[in-house]
């Protein structure tokens, strides 16, 4: 929590609201990042009419969002970790889908993820699945690279002991990425849970409202996730590493770039990334039947600009499209 006295109020109203099975015994871990404004005292009205457990832990200077769930994570006792951002908001039957798809055998539970703009607008689920599913671990980490499972901490519930040795990379941003590719990795199995929803509130002053040459954190992440997942056992398919490579990264990051209009950083972070494509990279997506992937990448490589121009013009159009049909996601991100 950093900064969020605007949404905290809702955020810990949502999870003081959580239905919760008799069976389950659940604990709130607040970590305040040295919040300057009056984040602590409104979250602090709420948290004493908790019906969980609270422990709240101050950090005396602000050090970032991935020491923050570090901490966060050295205080966890339970058998299950969940990460939720200090401006977003769940829907009350989320953690009852959790704890019933959470089976012996289940290290991750996944539900899917609404963004919710700051005009209150509502875009696509992220997942986009109608029904409850169940991968194997190396089935999960396909999904993962062709990315149908994102990268995100927030709308997964995860075992505790898959974070053994390991911990978010401090001063990093886009620090999920590396972790999600080791978490799926260790994973003996992922389920998702259809229905219940996690809704993510994308504030243009957030790490992923903003444009910064740090964008390359992402394609930094990016790099290591298929560095991990291109090693035995297990070894991830040609197709979804290249794929992700790609996709996530390259493409991620001149897309930021476009967004933000990030000017002279903004090209040179493109220039950065666009030294790593080669028309190999082309020739292998043709192989693995990558059209759009294919394209793009060559589009990038010839002509970065206008790849910029034809995302922006696709972006909005898709978020007009967006703002028509979220109607019956809108209420359900208010309630």
């Amino acid at each position: 929590m950093y900064n969020v006295e605007r949404h905290i109020g809702r955020t810990i109203a949502a999870l003081l609201a959580l239905r919760v099975p008799n069976n389950v015994r659940i604990s709130l871990i607040i970590v305040d990042d040295a919040s300057t404004d009056a984040s602590m005292e409104v979250a602090g009205a709420l948290l004493r009419e908790s019906p969980f457990p609270v422990s709240v832990l101050r950090h005396p200077v602000s050090l970032g969002l991935s020491v923050a769930r570090n901490t966060g994570l050295a205080a966890a006792g339970g058998d299950f970790v969940w990460f939720v951002d200090s401006d977003d908001w769940v829907t009350p039957d989320l953690f009852e889908a959790f704890a019933r798809a959470a089976a012996p055998d289940v290290d991750i539970v996944i539900t899917d993820m609404v963004p919710v703009h700051e005009d209150g607008g509502t875009g696509r689920p992220m997942m986009r699945r109608t029904e409850d599913t169940v991968w194997t671990g190396p089935a999960a980490v396909e999904e993962f690279l062709f990315q149908r499972i994102r990268a995100f901490m927030m709308n997964k519930l995860i075992r505790r002991d898959l974070f053994d040795d390991l911990e978010f990379p401090p001063g990093r941003l886009y620090e999920d990425v590396g972790v999600c590719a080791r978490l799926l990795r260790r994973a003996r199995t992922v389920a998702f849970v259809a229905g219940p929803a996690y809704f993510h509130l994308q504030r243009r002053a957030s790490i992923t409202g903003t444009f910064t040459p740090r964008v390359l954190d992402l394609y930094t992440g990016v790099l290591d996730a298929c560095t991990i997942l291109s090693t035995e056992p297990n070894r991830a398919s040609a197709a979804g590493l290249l794929h992700f490579r790609l996709r996530a990264g390259v493409m991620s990051v001149v897309e930021a770039a476009a967004r933000a209009r990030g000017g002279d950083a903004g090209t040179s972070v493109v220039e950065i990334v666009r030294r790593d494509l080669h028309f190999k990279d082309i020739f292998a997506c043709v192989r693995h039947r990558l059209w759009l992937v294919a394209l793009s990448v060559l589009l990038i490589r010839l002509a970065p600009t206008w790849y910029a121009r034809l995302y922006l013009a696709a972006r909005f159009l898709r978020r007009r499209r967006e703002r028509r049909l979220g109607a019956r996601w809108r209420g359900l991100s208010h309630a």
